[in-house]
């Protein structure tokens, strides 16, 4: 259990700063907006990756939702001059981060469920699942501002 823990930090820390690395990549600064909700977001996926750490779930579900909002979002926000097949490219990845967010929401609701006393069987391996989630989460954010964000704030593309 101790390397899974380690394991999950190394990957949730190492996924992080990917994160914000991306979130720094691009030749204009973005928006406001776009800067608060990225920030947001940031400190979410820090909130969980901590939470799911210290196996402390309170504090997910309402950073998750904010994740999962920001994936619905996504949806009506693909860059215009994207060709069909970059477009779905960044559908999928949009579908993804939705499905991570919601399927790491299920697991969190049992997690907190049974460490508040009600008798689950499995929910030790769903801690792993969850973690799991956490780093899907994260992937999709990498992918996408990797491929896509210097589109979405105007700046050239590579």
């Amino acid at each position: 259990m101790k390397r899974v823990r380690t394991a999950a930090i190394v990957a949730g820390m190492t996924g992080v700063m990917l994160v914000w690395g991306a979130l720094s990549v691009g030749a204009q600064t973005p928006s406001p907006e776009l800067k608060k909700l990225m920030g947001e977001n940031f400190a979410g996926l820090q909130t969980i990756l901590v939470s799911l750490i210290t196996a402390n779930y309170k504090a997910v579900p309402d950073q998750v939702k904010l994740i999962e909002d920001h994936a619905q979002k996504l949806t009506g926000m693909v860059p215009a001059k994207l060709s069909d097949k970059e477009r779905q490219r960044f559908m999928s990845y949009a579908y993804n981060l939705r499905t991570h967010t919601e399927d790491l929401d299920s697991i969190i609701h049992v997690l907190m469920q049974h460490d508040e006393g009600k008798q689950q069987l499995g929910t030790d391996e769903l801690r792993e699942a969850a973690a799991a989630h956490y780093g899907g989460m994260v992937t999709m954010c990498v992918a996408c501002h990797n491929r896509f964000r210097p589109n979405v704030v105007g700046a050239p593309v590579k």
